[in-house]
């Protein structure tokens, strides 16, 4: 099991351009743009460590090994609340920090459908765990259909990040 805290530190490349800012002082991250920093970090290690620029192949080995792991990170930091990511909707920045959740929800509950998520879980892996453990199922559904991951794993297709990758390059 994994623990999970609060993402308090800066990203490493800061707020960027294409972010921007809620009245409420809330920063809105662009999924896409960090993720084409990342990208960048990643060329330039993996180049270094070749001592040879690695170019495309830096990329699409980035894309391979870590953007369904980094997406499904940031995903889990706006459902805590702890970081805004413009591509999984406003309306479910901070959903498992809401006290109208954990009414609904038990937090030990909730906890472990959150770390669940983390570790890449998805919808039916929950019920089912939920049914083998003699949850009640009505709290989870109402939390899945909440969180949505479905229309949320649309949005994190890996075509849609190779193709801003190639933009980039």
């Amino acid at each position: 099991m994994i623990t999970l805290c609060p993402g308090h530190l800066e990203l490493p490349e800061g707020v960027l351009p294409t972010d921007r800012v809620r009245p409420d002082g809330v920063v809105v991250h662009s999924l896409t743009a960090h993720a084409l920093c990342a990208i960048d970090r990643h060329k330039w290690i993996e180049s270094e460590r070749a001592r040879r620029d690695l170019g495309k192949n830096a990329v699409d080995d980035w894309i391979e090994r870590y953007w369904r792991g980094w997406a499904r990170a940031k995903l889990i930091e706006h459902l805590y609340g702890w970081r805004c990511w413009g591509a999984f909707g406003e309306d479910s920045f901070g959903l498992l920090a809401r006290e109208t959740v954990e009414y609904r929800v038990p937090r030990e509950v909730l906890r472990q459908v959150a770390n669940m998520l983390a570790e890449g879980a998805e919808n039916l892996d929950i019920i089912n765990w939920a049914i083998a453990a003699g949850q009640d199922l009505e709290p989870i559904l109402w939390l899945l259909d909440r969180i949505d991951i479905n229309a949320k794993r649309q949005r994190l297709l890996t075509d849609h990040i190779r193709l801003f990758a190639e933009i980039a390059t």
